[in-house]
């Protein structure tokens, strides 16, 4: 849990270096928040999606973990069944979707024997959460790494993931002016931090409007990540042949960069709550903004990769078998069944339609399917879903989503 000392340590840090070289650009106090090596949000594993401030897909319900190992499962038997086959699951938070992937793949013994399971993990807290909730599970080959350990052992065969990975870079907060585009600084004022309006702190930004064709109306805030576009690049050149699957929510860049949509979608998350206090309770609440599939995908394929498929996580659920997932109607009380396995089965069902039903996380959040070298295209979570599940029932309670040095090691 995040501690009153750690926030202030992190505000002193923050403060010395505004005073040391003026106002910081919004996305380097973004990253500081998030990512400083000591007191950042992840950095000391507050942030997991393990449900202190967000849920994520896999923390909602285990079939989030199933149907993808089926979605890899597919790409790894019709890919030539090549061995060994690396799934690297990059933010793996609590450990959750690792434990529910592996239990699932094991289910066919020859993928099982194939495959490596990889973890990207900077934080020493979350690593350790992990180890714990995969200790003894974990049959199937299981190692931590940093990206320089990607690095020595790229290019290799197999699967990228990331859910919920990319919303947590740093952004740029620009403005629109009569003046043309200025972006958002934080300063110190009356010893709090402050937002303060300055010229863009580097001409990459203005390349991004202009390539993104992002004409800003005055008073029209925008967050541009510039990290996401490099990031993608960078694992796109570990695969020698394979596919990454990016899970998160955001827009194409037309809508994304609508004139409609005037304050951005920068968040934070605090105790299941948002709020727009982004310069507040830095180190103890996440910080996150929407995704550009647009900026994503134009990087990718500048590196060689294609894009077979945008679509929505309901459909990509659905069409992999997540009514699979559904509990057998709960018989009456009293018909061999007791009160707690009726609640159970219920909080189960509700579960799984929080993930695919329209107006949750079915359709707030995309899946992006890239495929790099001759790799099968047409998967079975890109197909239509089965009309029926698309036409999946009533309406389920909100639970709200949330919209290092080198070297490995191994966990058997």
């Amino acid at each position: 849990m995040p501690t009153p000392d750690a926030s202030d340590r992190l505000k002193s840090e923050i403060a010395s270096e505004i005073s040391g070289r003026g106002p910081m650009p919004f996305a380097r106090f973004m990253e500081l928040c998030l990512y400083h090596p000591t007191l950042g949000y992840y950095t000391r594993g507050v942030g997991g999606g393990g449900g202190r401030d967000y849920l994520t897909s896999s923390g909602v319900h285990r079939a989030f973990g199933a149907l993808l190992a089926r979605q890899v499962e597919e790409m790894w038997r019709r890919g030539g069944r090549p061995d060994p086959y690396h799934f690297v699951e990059f933010g793996p938070g609590e450990g959750q979707f690792a434990a529910d992937f592996l239990r699932e793949a094991k289910r066919n013994a020859a993928f099982a024997a194939a495959l490596r399971y990889v973890l990207v993990e900077p934080s020493p807290a979350l690593q350790e959460r992990q180890r714990a909730l995969l200790k003894g599970r974990a049959s199937i080959p299981t190692t931590w790494t940093d990206d320089a350990g990607l690095d020595a052992r790229a290019p290799f065969v197999g699967c990228l993931f990331a859910n919920e990975v990319v919303d947590a870079f740093p952004v740029h907060r620009v403005v629109g002016t009569s003046e043309g585009p200025r972006e958002i600084h934080v300063t110190v004022r009356d010893g709090r931090f402050a937002e303060q309006s300055l010229p863009l702190s580097t001409p990459v930004l203005e390349r991004f409007l202009l390539e993104s064709a992002i004409g800003l109306e005055p008073g029209q805030e925008v967050d541009i990540n510039l990290a996401a576009p490099c990031w993608i690049s960078w694992v796109v050149g570990l695969l020698k042949r394979g596919h990454l699957i990016l899970v998160d929510y955001g827009h194409e860049a037309e809508d994304l960069y609508a004139p409609e949509r005037r304050r951005g979608t920068l968040l934070a998350y605090h105790l299941h709550r948002t709020n727009e206090e982004f310069v507040e309770r830095p180190g103890e609440q996440d910080l996150t903004a929407h995704v550009d599939f647009t900026a994503l995908r134009r990087a990718a394929e500048a590196r060689g990769a294609r894009c077979l498929g945008l679509t929505t996580q309901a459909r990509f659920l659905l069409a992999l078998g997540a009514l699979d997932f559904l509990p057998d109607p709960a018989p009456e009380a009293g018909a061999g069944r007791d009160e707690r396995d009726l609640v159970e089965a219920i909080r189960d069902r509700e579960a799984l339609k929080e993930l695919v039903l329209p107006g949750r996380m079915g359709d707030k959040f995309r899946v992006l399917v890239l495929g790099v070298g001759d790799v099968p295209r047409d998967l079975a979570g890109l197909s239509r879903p089965w009309a029926r599940g698309e036409a999946t029932a009533a309406a389920a309670p909100h639970v709200p989503p949330r919209g290092g040095s080198s070297g490995e090691e191994r966990e058997d």
